[in-house]
């Protein structure tokens, strides 16, 4: 491992630079030329590689586009930070067949992973449990499957990624316009056949009126061992986007929270999984259900190392962990310990879906200005002077405290002190359910 490609953009892409430039890593980036933001990202590397296209799906998470740039770029190895490309199995089999190294885990394992249907059977045969689930195309098998375990459920792509397509059905008539509509997980997925007959695979599982998402954090190196990094929940979710999230989670029994550790380690091992990925359960009032792996590093991975080391001064790189994991060094849970007494809290400032009609011609910020809050971190790369393009989120503020209400109290000065204008990012959202932690 030498010369890494960097196929991502943005924040990720720059702190992934940053660590292999401490690394002695040559580093290539990843440049849409349509992307009037890139150059952001690109003046982070040593080098850069254009692809052509507009649209995520047609740059950035493109197989066919990165592969090609991959071959004129002779990396050895790709790091795609997170984003669909992350967990795309056919892009993984393309550098095997090439002999390139990807930072993260095997095709195999990505495919078993990244059908909802197939990791759902999987875990429960592992003896994990689960909700009561199946899959189908069409609105006639779809509401044969509702009709068998009843409304309300959850109706999701079975191969989808990310939340935006995810649906929860009250009604018959709530199942049908969410299977007539989009068919996939992308910010520019297509819409689906009229009568939802044409298009993606259905994922449907029972709903949970009172509930909790659990993302269980952990990495595996290729000998099987296993490292814990943390455990966090969701406190805001609005159009399938993560607002907020925090860590240690509140609210459900250390029991539980020790039973959900030991499923997600038995899940990943046996799913034939290694790196940094996020095992989800959601949690009812009786029990927890496996909901589904995302095989990469997490969005909220700053809040994984602020809780890694002894101190805060000796905090763990998880970027740097992916790649020691992919050029086959061990992990050493002793050396990585966990200290959930420290407690963090996330908002993300992501675009408001009814500014992205255009996507990926986003708009212009008229001003984009983020406090300086003491104790509050941010992950931004946007400039303000250029105008947006392929921009889903302006920043995260992650701010770490010994209790849950201070650490949400540091995130809410630095939310309601932003200034942003030009582009609506869900600050009132967060401001408000900042108000209920504090």
């Amino acid at each position: 491992m030498q010369h890494i490609l960097i196929a991502n953009r943005a924040a990720i892409a720059v702190r992934a630079a940053q660590t292999c430039r401490g690394l002695g890593l040559r580093t290539t980036a990843l440049r849409a030329r349509t992307d009037t933001q890139a150059a952001v990202h690109a003046a982070a590397a040593d080098h850069e590689v254009a692809v052509d296209g507009w649209g995520l799906p047609d740059t950035y998470d493109s197989s066919a586009r990165v592969l090609d740039a991959v071959d004129r770029s002779g990396v050895d190895t790709v790091y795609p930070g997170y984003g669909s490309l992350a967990e795309n199995a056919d892009f993984v089999a393309g550098l095997e067949e090439r002999g390139v190294t990807f930072v993260g885990p095997s095709s195999a394992a990505l495919r078993l992973a990244g059908s909802k249907a197939a990791a759902a059977e999987a875990a429960r045969r592992l003896g994990v449990p689960v909700l009561p689930h199946a899959s189908g195309r069409g609105r006639d098998e779809i509401l044969a499957h509702v009709r068998e375990m009843g409304l309300p459920v959850v109706l999701k792509p079975e191969f989808g990624y990310g939340g935006q397509a995810v649906r929860i059905a009250h009604t018959e008539a709530d199942v049908e316009r969410a299977v007539a509509g989009s068919t996939d997980g992308s910010r520019d997925g297509a819409a689906g056949s009229p009568d939802g007959a044409a298009g993606t695979s259905w994922y449907v599982e029972k709903y949970l009126p009172v509930n909790q998402v659990v993302g269980v954090t952990l990495a595996v190196d290729h000998e099987g061992t296993v490292l814990p990094l943390g455990e966090r929940e969701s406190l805001l979710v609005a159009d399938g986007l993560k607002l907020l999230e925090a860590s240690p989670v509140a609210g459900v029994d250390t029991e539980v929270l020790a039973a959900m550790r030991a499923d997600a380690a038995l899940v990943a091992r046996e799913f034939g999984l290694t790196n940094v990925m996020t095992v989800e359960f959601i949690v009812g009032p009786d029990r927890y259900y496996f909901l589904e792996v995302n095989g990469r590093l997490p969005l909220a991975y700053q809040m994984s190392e602020s809780q890694l080391g002894t101190d805060r001064t000796d905090l763990t790189d998880l970027v740097e962990l992916q790649l020691r994991i992919a050029r086959g060094e061990p992990v050493s849970p002793a050396a990585h310990p966990v200290d959930r007494t420290r407690h963090c809290l996330e908002a993300r400032l992501f675009v408001h879906p009814q500014e992205l009609a255009d996507f990926p011609d986003v708009g212009t910020l008229d001003r984009f200005d983020l406090p300086d809050v003491d104790g509050v971190a941010y992950a931004r790369s946007v400039d303000p002077a250029r105008p947006v393009t392929y921009e889903l989120i302006l920043a995260q503020a992650l701010a770490t405290d010994t209790s849950r209400a201070a650490a949400a109290r540091l995130v809410r000065k630095a939310v309601e002190g932003s200034r942003v204008t030009g582009l609506r990012c869900y600050v009132e959202e967060i401001t408000r359910r900042l108000d209920a932690e504090c």
